[in-house]
């Protein structure tokens, strides 16, 4: 990688409709719908607490210890009350390398990977707002690895760098989980030209920089990863153009998503032992209907 001049960082090469055809567009959506209609079932799930409290009533069952009221209170029955808690944030975490641009065939036609992650993310921030009203807080981050670096973009010569970008956030009121759908591989940055940088696959490098943006924004109890990605981390880093492979995706799980919830979604591959070994047990493919067991996996984490 080599110096470059003459960039900037800018949010409008991460949205870009005008790539993908008509068709893959349509199937986007409709792929976002038909998981939409599947989450909603499931996502009431992620508030029920193993917190319960039991109320007087005057229906229910009956409760031995107010008998002695029955004569002049008709609350002598109790009920069970399940609260319900937005106490746990979840982070979506979406591989915006260039691989991701790759096609896959699904039950709503030809996809490329990043059209099923962005149609998993808006689905589930879609399911939030409309069946729990936005109670759980959900954040979206595109990873990327620009293959351009540069004093006159970061005004350091630090030399190549992984990019954390928020995409979306359930904290504003004009959250669209619509734009998610139109999210694409590129790096946030843009040439003095008006081109685009594409992206490497840099992988759980940026997790030092969730970390940081975790301890600072997020205010809930618990905090889920949910990592989505086709896998094999490719990118160089720093001055010395570091190369960070899949070992280092593993180095960086397991220090800095130590006691974080986490599970990864991959494309593309199938869930063989070692890249288990890389991304931990909590791991599935998107060749399955993986809905169910995606819910489970975070009601396991919230129990």
């Amino acid at each position: 990688m080599t110096e470059t001049t003459g960039l900037a960082f800018s949010e409008k090469p991460l949205y870009e409709p005008e790539r993908y055809s008509a068709s893959l567009a349509e199937n986007t959506l409709s792929m976002r719908n038909e998981l939409y209609e599947k989450f909603k079932r499931h996502i009431t799930l992620l508030l029920e607490q193993n917190k319960t409290r039991k109320v007087a009533s005057r229906k229910g069952y009956l409760n031995p210890r107010s008998l002695h009221k029955y004569q002049y209170a008709d609350n002598i029955f109790q009920k069970t009350i399940r609260s319900i808690s937005a106490d746990t944030t979840i982070v979506f975490l979406i591989d915006g390398s260039g691989s991701m641009s790759n096609t896959i065939d699904t039950s709503v036609g030809k996809l490329t990977y990043i059209n099923v992650c962005t149609a998993v993310a808006s689905a589930f921030a879609k399911a939030n707002a409309t069946v729990l009203k936005g109670k759980i807080p959900i954040e979206v981050f595109i990873k990327s690895a620009p293959t351009v670096h540069g004093t006159s973009l970061t005004g350091t010569k630090n030399g190549g760098m992984a990019v954390l970008s928020r995409v979306f956030t359930s904290s504003k009121r004009d959250n669209n989980y619509d734009r998610l759908l139109k999210v694409g591989t590129n790096s946030p940055i843009i040439f003095k030209s008006g081109s685009y940088d594409g992206s490497y696959t840099c992988e759980y490098a940026v997790l030092p920089a969730l970390q940081k943006w975790i301890a600072k924004n997020v205010k809930t109890k618990k905090c889920i990863v949910f990592n989505l990605t086709d896998g094999e981390a490719y990118c160089s880093l720093g001055v010395t153009d570091y190369q960070f492979r899949s070992e280092d995706t593993k180095a960086m799980r397991m220090k800095y998503l130590r006691g974080i919830p986490n599970l990864t979604l991959m494309l593309g591959a199938e869930g063989d032992e070692r890249k288990k070994d890389i991304y931990g047990e909590n791991m599935l493919c998107a060749e399955e209907d993986f809905s169910g067991a995606l819910f489970r996996a975070f009601a396991g984490f919230l129990s």
